[in-house]
């Protein structure tokens, strides 16, 4: 069956909007990527760095959360934050990803712990008494404070409410920051190039994480909506057609690869080996057969995919399940090949891959305890 894909060449007119400044967050598309807006609430709220702002940045976000409870071993108490008292101290430690907290600052001499959940797009479904009983189970920390940092005020789900100090936006974080005194007289007269580079950087950030000022042009925004639905209505039998086709393409991969289920299963038990782990599931595009061998702590996938950008059977294997350490390689197989022939040669890939982490472990476990001549040698 060819099918019409006319429907694919028209061209639309794209709807206009004024200009925007540019901004090198919108350039480089990471604006909602939270790992990228953790890297930079690091570098401002750190008072060490080299933008040249001290402590404005830190002291901004204790201002924001000034009155806010301060969390005990039950979660939030009846003692409210007090931020006048903690201000001025550039003996943060600012750090990301500390056991699975955006960003996590400390400062010993004030004895205060503040734990920042940044969200950008999801939703506030983190545990965050875990996240608190890691700072309380510091000795040196006496003042716990947990916050989440979004576009818009975000809410705990269930009972980790009762673990969340405030929610606050980045415009009110943004207001603090230019209610500092110190920050206008950095703005009149920079130091250096760095503090000239970072207040421009500064206001990008807030920019991008506020969403800018924007007018729309609602007219010609009706029109490319019109084009757009008159495009459908006239082609809709043809893109109908397109859809059932990638429904159909789709439904073999899942059909195969649920029907080697088992006869992979009978191949992997032959390498006695434990299975931890296993998946039989697929997506749009992809369907895959996945086994965790506990052994090496190494997840191993079969996989078929429709996407014309990867080869139609491919293996995927990563540590854990983690999807770390992850490599991607082709099964060498067309489609045509038997199910006894794609077991066989995923088992040989796997046997291969398990091989090699093995020899990878046993590497890293002698350099570990080699004595320092050895090492030389």
């Amino acid at each position: 069956m060819t099918l019409d894909l006319s429907f694919l060449s028209p061209r639309l007119d794209k709807a206009t909007a004024p200009v925007r400044p540019v901004n090198v967050y919108d350039i480089l598309r990471d604006g909602w990527r939270e790992t990228r807006v953790d890297m930079t609430l690091l570098f401002f709220l750190d008072p060490t760095e080299r933008h040249g702002l001290g402590s404005i940045v830190i002291d901004a976000l204790l201002r924001a959360l000034d009155g806010a409870p301060v969390i005990s071993k039950n979660g939030i108490s009846a003692v409210p934050f007090d931020a006048d008292s903690n201000l001025g101290s550039e003996a943060w430690e600012i750090a990301t990803q500390v056991e699975f907290i955006d960003v996590y600052a400390v400062n010993r001499e004030l004895g205060i712990a503040i734990i920042l959940e940044n969200k950008i797009g999801h939703d506030l479904v983190n545990p965050l008494d875990r996240y608190a009983e890691r700072a309380l189970k510091d000795d040196e920390i006496t003042t716990v404070l947990v916050a989440v940092l979004a576009p818009e005020r975000r809410t705990a789900r269930g009972d980790m409410n009762l673990w969340l100090s405030r929610a606050l936006t980045y415009q009110e974080l943004s207001t603090q920051i230019k209610s500092s005194p110190d920050l206008v007289e950095h703005l009149l007269s920079p130091s250096d190039r760095d503090q000239v580079r970072s207040l421009e950087l500064l206001q990008q950030f807030f920019e991008a994480r506020m969403g800018g000022v924007t007018v729309s042009d609602l007219q010609k925004e009706a029109d490319r909506l019109n084009e757009w639905r008159d495009l459908v209505q006239e082609h809709e039998d043809a893109i109908n057609a397109f859809y059932e086709a990638r429904r159909r393409a789709n439904r073999l991969i899942r059909d195969r690869s649920k029907r080697l289920d088992s006869l992979l299963g009978e191949r992997i038990a032959e390498l006695d080996l434990a299975i931890g782990w296993e998946s039989h599931s697929g997506s749009n595009t992809e369907a895959w057969n996945a086994y965790l061998f506990t052994e090496i702590d190494w997840t191993i996938e079969l996989k078929f995919t429709t996407d014309p950008a990867r080869p139609a059977i491919y293996v995927y294997d990563y540590e854990g399940r983690t999807y770390k350490n992850e490599t991607t390689t082709t099964l060498g197989l067309e489609w045509t090949a038997s199910d006894e022939e794609i077991a066989n040669a995923f088992i040989v890939r796997a046997t291969a891959i398990i091989d090699r982490v093995r020899a990878e472990r046993a590497d890293a476990a002698f350099t570990r305890h080699a004595s320092p001549l050895e090492t030389a040698e």
